[in-house]
C-alpha cells in the first residue's frame, strides 16, 4: 500500500506529495511495515525527465505517485491512502489523541508549538507540528520521515485498544478523514484481524543520503542497502536488521527494491562522507 501525505492548502490544485511512504500489510501473519522514501529522493520520471519522487504526486496525482513508488520499491503496490494536513489533526483528535515518544525537543516556527522530548499524548495540533518539523531537528527531513511513521503507528495502536465493539465505529469515522480506495468495509476487517491476531509493526527509511546536483538539494539512494531492506521486507523480517539472513527466493529476487527510476548516482559510498544520512535520525529507546 502506498501512503501518501499532501502538503495543498486551500485552493490549491495540484501539490507534492510531503510524506512518500510503502506499507506491506500482512494480516496473515499480523505484521506491517512502514518504509518512508524521502520526499527529495532523486527519481526520473517519465515525461518529466530528472524529479523530486514527491512531484509525482503533483504531475498525476495518486496513480503516478503509487506507480512511482511502485517501480522504485520494485514491488506491486494495489491500495493507497492520502492525508491533507487538516485530515491529520481530524483523525488524532477523533481518537482523543494518540501517545507518542518524541525523540528530540523542538520549537516550530510555523506552528510556534514546542515538544519536549519523551513519552505523551499529543493532540491533533501538536501531532501536525510533529510530522512537519524538519527545521528543528538533527536529521532534517529524515526525523520528519521517522516521526511521520511514529504518529502512524500511535494511530494504529488506538484504534486497536479499542473493544472489539467499539473498532467499526471508530474504524467508520476515521475513514471519513481519509482518502483511500479501501472500503470502510475492508479496513474494518483488517482492524479486526489485526485485533484478534495481535501486531507487530516494523519502522524503516530507504538507506538515503543528501546531495546536491547543479544547484539543486536531492536525496540520493544507497542501492545496495535498499535492496537488501525491500528483500527483508519482503520475506517477512525487520527491514532494520541487517544481521539476518535473507531467505530464498528472496535473496535471488532482483526485482526486489531495485529502484531502476532512481537517478542519484550509482556509486554512493565516497558521496556519504560528509553528508546527513538516515542513520544520523534520533533513536528512541
Amino acid at each position: 500500500m502506498g501512503i501518501f501525505g499532501s502538503d495543498a492548502r486551500k485552493g490549491e490544485t495540484a501539490s507534492r506529495s510531503d510524506v512518500t511512504m510503502l506499507a506491506r500489510i500482512d494480516p496473515d501473519k499480523g505484521v506491517v511495515d512502514l518504509i518512508s522514501v524521502p520526499r527529495d529522493t532523486m527519481i526520473d520520471i517519465e515525461g518529466h525527465g530528472t524529479q523530486k519522487i514527491n512531484a509525482a504526486y503533483a504531475f498525476g496525482g495518486p496513480s503516478e505517485a503509487v506507480k512511482t513508488l511502485s517501480t522504485f520499491a520494485g514491488v506491486p503496490i494495489t491500495h493507497y491512502v492520502e492525508v491533507h494536513f487538516e485530515e491529520l489533526k481530524d483523525v488524532v483528535n477523533e481518537l482523543g489523541g494518540i501517545q507518542v515518544n518524541v525523540p528530540e525537543s523542538f520549537y516550530s516556527d510555523t506552528s510556534g508549538i514546542s515538544l519536549e522530548a519523551g513519552e505523551q499524548t499529543l493532540d491533533g495540533d501538536q501531532a501536525l507540528a510533529f510530522a512537519r518539523e524538519r527545521h528543528a531537528t538533527r536529521a532534517g527531513d529524515f526525523s520528519r520521515a521517522q516521526a511521520q511513521r511514529m504518529i502512524i503507528e500511535a494511530i494504529v495502536e488506538k484504534v486497536l485498544s479499542k473493544s472489539i465493539t467499539e473498532i467499526p465505529g471508530t474504524v467508520e469515522s476515521l475513514a471519513r478523514c481519509v482518502t483511500t480506495d479501501y472500503s470502510v468495509t475492508d479496513l474494518v476487517s483488517l482492524a479486526l484481524t489485526f485485533k484478534d491476531k495481535g501486531l507487530t509493526m516494523y519502522s524503516a527509511a530507504c538507506p538515503s543520503y543528501t546531495l546536491n546536483q547543479d544547484g539543486i538539494s536531492y536525496v540520493g539512494t544507497q542501492y545496495a542497502e535498499w535492496q537488501d531492506m525491500m528483500r527483508r521486507v519482503d520475506a517477512g523480517l525487520d527491514p532494520t536488521d541487517t544481521s539476518v539472513e535473507i531467505p530464498e527466493p528472496q535473496a535471488s529476487d532482483t526485482a526486489l527494491g531495485a529502484a531502476t527510476n532512481a537517478a542519484s548516482p550509482a556509486e554512493y559510498r565516497d558521496l556519504m562522507a560528509d553528508a546527513l544520512t538516515t542513520d544520523d535520525v534520533v533513536d528512541v529507546e
